[in-house]
């Protein structure tokens, strides 16, 4: 389905973020990965929330050199696609880290049929906006995914099934037991796609720098726990 323009600010990073890569190309083993935080949920918790309180709080601490900015679909999709100011993002990554984001998806995914190309496909643009840094990567596995590249801070989620089965009863107008198992199946599914092309489980708590009970906190609290995180690594 067409998609409409990127909103300014993810234009505005994108378009920063091209032309920092394209102008360090020769420098680029001394340019520094990162920061960015990845933000995994069982489902219904308040990931999205958590993200954008999380982006306010950055861009108030730290607002230079490019915002921070939360990924959602559009932008993901754009890269995969290569449109726009995305393009001219991926054309100067390539330049840059092309190789090591290749690399670190071969190791991840190894030799799969031409049916994983699609997630490849998503794990290549994870990374690469990972390595750029500035980014809020919420659910897509990206904890997993990006494991191993430096100054990310991996943010994990959770809350009572009766705690989520309760919000998501009242945001959908529907009853307790129905909105129970949606919340099954859902996280069932987000689990069983990870760990179908990764072979890892997202819900490990020991993949994570920040474990945070949704039930028990708001994403504001959130949002302030996670600041301090990065404050105590020196991410802003």
């Amino acid at each position: 389905m067409a998609m409409g323009p990127l909103p300014s600010r993810i234009q505005d990073f994108l378009s920063w973020q091209a032309a920092f890569y394209s102008e360090h190309t020769r420098e680029v083993r001394e340019v520094q990965p990162g920061p960015f935080v990845t933000i995994s949920r069982a489902y219904g918790c308040e990931g999205i929330p958590l993200a954008e309180r999380l982006a306010e709080r950055l861009n108030a601490l730290s607002p230079r050199p490019t915002p921070w900015v939360v990924t959602g679909k559009e932008i993901i999709q754009a890269i995969a696609e290569k449109r726009g100011e995305a393009a001219k993002f991926v054309d100067a990554l390539s330049h840059s880290r092309r190789s090591h984001i290749r690399q670190t998806v071969d190791t991840l995914l190894g030799r799969r049929p031409t049916e994983y190309q699609a997630y490849e496909t998503l794990v290549e643009t994870i990374l690469s906006l990972a390595a750029a840094g500035r980014v809020i990567l919420v659910g897509r596995g990206a904890a997993i995914v990006c494991a191993g590249v430096a100054r990310g801070i991996h943010v994990r989620l959770i809350a009572p099934l009766a705690w989520r089965s309760a919000k998501i009863s009242r945001q959908r107008g529907i009853s307790l037991p129905e909105a129970e198992a949606i919340a099954s199946r859902e996280e069932q599914a987000r689990e069983s796609f990870v760990r179908e092309f990764t072979g890892v489980d997202v819900t490990d708590p020991e993949r994570y720098d920040v474990l945070i009970n949704n039930g028990r906190t708001r994403a504001e609290e959130a949002a302030d726990l996670v600041v301090a995180a990065m404050r105590a690594r020196g991410h802003v």
